[in-house]
């Protein structure tokens, strides 16, 4: 399989996000992540260690995550992440009496982190676990997608199988806020020259705020909340900052943003994600979630 951004095209959904073309094959995307995706203990997803306040932005998140479902936690409190990662969301549900389940790809990030947590962890491929589990009757308040759909064959089918997972329950999907309208000024301007979000193999789907609603409305979920991380690309509109055009910049526009961040949220959940809420009514933030009920 081909890894040169070059070798696909782009494809527009009918909800409006674009796909890669042609997709990968199940064993070539196997083979991709087990070859060149963790091949090493650093990558840009897992690292071999944090500062400080990385962590403490990690924790910031998935407190928030967790905020945004608490405010309308119903049923038994089961808890369910597709793609926990380093286990940081995990160990904040835990910490709040959830009863939690994980499912990953890969063990690294979680070992690394939080090996505590690996008896709650599902290792192997998620649409074959999510269906074991679906089997079994297991039912969840509460499930996770955290950067997930994008690397995903086909992102309708997990979704359809997570709505069967989530009777009445929260599903909060988080996403790279990919072709908005940012990005867009960013090329009309020239402030970049490339699309430098558009990396297939590793991301096979791209969304925005609205083509992502439109897929989960079409799986059979409802819209119930939305809201984005600090618009970080704001960094690209100044020559100084812009950390497309020169990539030293990078490390100093992340550290930006976790700064920012934390602050914000030191006046309380509340305050941070009514302005995470607002970031995502402008369409503004690299990444953005949507809290999803199964309709009716």
């Amino acid at each position: 399989m081909a890894t040169d951004a070059k070798s696909w095209r782009k494809i527009r959904q009918p909800e409006g996000f674009f796909s890669i073309d042609p997709l990968p094959t199940a064993t070539e995307l196997s083979a991709y992540y087990a070859e060149k995706y963790y091949q090493t203990g650093q990558s840009a997803s897992y690292q071999a260690d944090y500062a400080q306040q990385e962590i403490d932005y990690k924790r910031l998140n998935a407190r928030l995550f967790l905020h945004a479902i608490e405010a309308n936690a119903i049923g038994e409190r089961q808890f369910l992440e597709v793609g926990c990662g380093e286990g940081f969301l995990l160990e904040e549900a835990r910490a709040m009496d959830w009863s939690i389940t994980g499912v990953d790809f890969s063990a690294y990030g979680i070992e690394r982190f939080h090996p505590h947590l690996m008896p709650h962890v599902a290792i192997g491929d998620a649409f074959a676990i999510l269906d074991d589990y679906a089997a079994q009757g297991r039912r969840f308040g509460a499930c996770v997608l955290q950067n997930v759909l994008e690397h995903v064959i086909d992102p309708r089918r997990l979704l359809i199988s997570m709505r069967e997972l989530l009777p009445g329950g929260k599903l909060l999907v988080t996403l790279p806020n990919d072709y908005s309208a940012v990005q867009a000024k960013a090329m009309e301007t020239g402030a970049i020259d490339q699309e430098y979000w558009f990396v297939p193999p590793q991301h096979l789907h791209y969304f925005d705020i609205d083509s992502a609603s439109k897929l989960a409305r079409n799986c059979g979920f409802e819209v119930t909340d939305a809201f984005c991380d600090f618009p970080i690309e704001s960094f690209l509109f100044h020559p100084g900052s812009n950390y497309v055009r020169d990539r030293k910049n990078g490390a100093a526009a992340h550290t930006a943003r976790m700064t920012m961040s934390l602050l914000s949220a030191e006046k309380g959940l509340d305050q941070y994600l009514a302005l995470s809420r607002a970031y995502a009514a402008c369409g503004i933030g690299r990444a953005f979630t949507l809290v999803l009920t199964p309709a009716p």
